[in-house]
């Protein structure tokens, strides 16, 4: 009698259902179980996860932050800043479009 035997990583869900990470390389038929508890492969850390992580060190540190005034504020004066650049350029070109005629 031939034994053929594959170690497979799989996932066990909530409801018993295993998840294998491949098909198995066996020939269909009746096969044998073991299931023994594997390293939990950890998550991948996202984008939202490293931003919580910066804030909550900022916030253990004492870090609090702009407020929602200071940063319409800032956004106002930027603003401000981009229209008189706006307005000096507008200028500039009418002054120079005049001189040209």
């Amino acid at each position: 009698m031939t034994f053929l035997e594959e170690t497979i990583e799989a996932t066990l869900d909530s409801n018993g259902q295993l998840r294998l990470s491949h098909p198995p390389h066996l020939p269909p038929g009746v096969v044998q179980v073991t299931i023994r508890a594997g390293t939990a492969i950890p998550a991948r850390r996202g984008l939202a996860d490293l931003l919580r992580e910066i804030a909550a060190g900022q916030r253990a540190r004492g870090f609090a932050g702009r407020s929602a005034a200071e940063i319409h504020a800032e956004d106002q004066a930027r603003q401000d800043e981009d229209s008189e650049r706006d307005r000096a350029l507008d200028n500039a070109r009418r002054d120079n479009a005049s001189e040209t005629h």
